[in-house]
């Protein structure tokens, strides 16, 4: 095994403030991994896409945030589009560029716990922050992590089927293909996918299990006890078909499953995606503004964050978007607490 190099080294390397002889030293040091597994060079595609995320994801949440404005500093404005499009490349082209040096099979993330089963090719996603975390799956599929909630799902589905497997909540986008269909288990159900978005809520500390329907249709079962009972992709006479402003309810201590109407101001219209355009409008005023579009409620931390000014256009984007375009555009942070989420 190598000597690893010290950490404040690098760092000072970065910043262009090493002597010679530690630059010699840092370049000694990168050039000893030349001939040895990038880790990188063998992943499929989708592997290659999940390890992207999860470099970016890492990066995004261990920067230091309020150490990047002053109290005395207001934020500065950039057009949202042009910020995005320009901080996301670069983050890619060095999430690609620098993989090969922090990748290893034993590297572990404290924010988000994510490995690769080689032997049954799956990825199991655990979203151990205050934040919503999105995956997006082999066939394009996109899941949205509520905190605590986790997915397992393979590099490479089934030619008949897409089934992952989740705990938690979680909200999909599922990418339309009728020969393929997409089937999820959780802890107490089986829901499958015969439209695009919805929520799915089952965890091992609730007696509840929901679905809520925001665009397209799927059905729901109650899950089979017994670790070998088979999951068929076919529609059966005991799964509950539900619709738009629907939802289905299954109590696990009577073992009922019942659909019902969904209210208008539900969980799942954080999910909806809308068009919210923001013209230098200080914080104070968007906060209600996205209150009442995704019917959540948005607090701050301080003060002085309500004076900060943003200038976006949050055309076609949900609510985790928005608090991320947040995050990266004006230096803040936010947590999910309890029934609110917080700014700071």
């Amino acid at each position: 095994m190598k000597e690893p190099i010290r950490i404040d080294l690098l760092e000072k390397y970065i910043k262009g403030d090493c002597t010679q002889a530690e630059i010699a030293l840092v370049k000694q040091w990168y050039l000893s991994f030349e001939h040895e597994n990038d880790h990188v060079s063998d992943l499929s595609p989708a592997e290659e896409k999940q390890l992207e995320e999860k470099i970016y994801f890492s990066i995004i949440s261990n920067l230091d945030l309020e150490q990047l404005q002053t109290p005395q500093e207001q934020p500065k404005v950039v057009p949202f589009h042009k910020w995005y499009a320009s901080v996301a490349a670069a983050i890619v082209v060095f999430a690609i560029s620098v993989v090969a040096v922090i990748y290893t099979p034993k590297t572990k993330d404290q924010h988000l716990a994510a490995s690769a089963v080689s032997d049954a090719h799956l990825f199991n996603v655990s979203n151990n922050t205050g934040h919503i975390y999105k995956v997006t799956l082999p066939d394009s599929s996109a899941v949205w992590l509520n905190p605590s909630a986790k997915i397992s799902y393979p590099n490479v589905f089934a030619a008949d089927s897409r089934q992952v497997s989740i705990s938690g909540e979680c909200f999909f986008e599922v990418t339309k293909n009728p020969q393929r269909p997409f089937i999820i288990s959780s802890r107490s159900i089986i829901t499958k996918v015969w439209g695009t978005s919805f929520l799915v809520r089952d965890n091992e500390r609730s007696n509840m299990a929901d679905v809520s329907v925001l665009t397209g249709k799927v059905s729901v079962s109650v899950k089979a006890k017994g670790k070998n009972s088979v999951i068929t992709t076919k529609l059966t006479k005991d799964e509950v078909m539900i619709y738009p402003h629907q939802k289905a309810v299954y109590l696990n201590d009577k073992r009922t499953l019942t659909s019902q109407a969904v209210e208008v101001r539900s969980t799942v219209k954080q999910y909806q995606r809308t068009h919210l355009v923001f013209d230098n409008k200080p914080l104070k005023d968007i906060i209600p503004v996205l209150d009442s579009s995704f019917n959540v409620n948005i607090k701050v931390s301080s003060e002085k964050l309500n004076h900060y000014i943003l200038n976006a256009d949050f055309d076609g984007f949900n609510l985790p978007d928005v608090l991320s375009a947040l995050k990266k555009s004006l230096n803040i942070d936010y947590a999910i607490v309890n029934n609110h989420i917080e700014l700071k």
